[in-house]
């Protein structure tokens, strides 16, 4: 009975998060020239979509991870971490302007908010999918972060593909080839190393302290790269770009430390079995 209600719970706020995600293109609000400048950047975004998904479909039945957990995972990011921090964000925002207007918070309003409010709706993605489509590897809990993040991820550059609507043509699209480009080390890397991090927590926490100590380097790395990602430091110009390149770097090395230490277990688990 439990479950049936967390399904419905799921359900209910993916529901609505279609709704809230979808309106602004279903309501005839927007002009023909408009339709068509968002469907011609949706199009540029699925340069990198269509294939993010197949290789998470590809991993999934390599890692013999259920499809219906990487699915409710891709969903919960989509509509439901997607609209829940939306919200949560410009209710931040509105009282940080009121509160703290030209301050040092207020400058680094967005890096702040940003990890603290989505890595952990994110989360609840994440939650949902193994809940209703437990898996018992670490490298498919790996995946299932990855494919949450992911749908996050797609769900915010739709946003932002209308929040760049009113300035026309060129910025929108160009919005759209900077987050493609940015995407290499966006959410779905964050939210693979926050579900990891936190399971290797959660397992180790009274047997292995290494993997435990990993676990909380992984979980805390996520908040700390999201934290420069969005701070002002990226507004930093160079001749040539040197700011978000070595963030991207960092992000991936440390997405490589995490495989690694999947391998590593993956490795002494068979050498104590035999």
């Amino acid at each position: 009975m439990k479950k049936q209600i967390i399904l419905l719970l799921f359900l209910v706020l993916a529901a609505v998060g279609l709704d809230y995600e979808t309106q602004a293109y279903t309501y005839g609000s927007m002009s023909g020239t408009s339709y068509g400048i968002v469907g011609l950047a949706a199009l540029l975004a699925l340069l990198y979509i269509i294939p993010a998904l197949l290789t998470i479909r590809y991993l999934g039945r390599k890692w013999q991870t259920p499809p219906q957990s990487l699915a409710i995972a891709l969903l919960g990011g989509l509509f439901i971490a997607g609209w829940t921090s939306g919200l949560a964000n410009t209710y931040i925002h509105e009282w940080v302007s009121a509160n703290f207007p030209n301050t040092l918070i207020s400058d680094l309003e967005n890096a702040l908010a940003a990890p603290l409010v989505e890595e952990p709706l994110k989360l609840l993605a994440v939650g949902f999918a193994l809940y209703l489509a437990p898996v018992k590897q670490f490298k498919s809990i790996l995946l299932v972060g990855i494919t949450a993040g992911m749908g996050f991820q797609i769900s915010e550059d739709f946003s932002y593909i209308l929040s760049d609507l009113p300035q026309g043509f060129s910025y929108t699209i160009s919005g759209i080839l900077g987050r493609i480009t940015g995407g290499i080390a966006s959410h779905w890397l964050y939210t693979g190393l926050t579900a990891l991090g936190l399971a290797l927590m959660l397992r180790y926490a009274k047997t292995q302290k290494t993997y435990f100590r990993a676990g909380l380097f992984y979980f805390l790395a996520a908040f700390v790269l999201h934290f420069l990602w969005n701070s002002p430091l990226t507004a930093i110009e160079t001749d040539i770009p040197i700011i978000t390149p070595a963030m991207t770097a960092l992000a991936v090395y440390l997405f490589y430390q995490a495989c690694r230490t999947i391998r590593k277990m993956e490795r002494d688990e068979w050498e104590g079995e035999h």
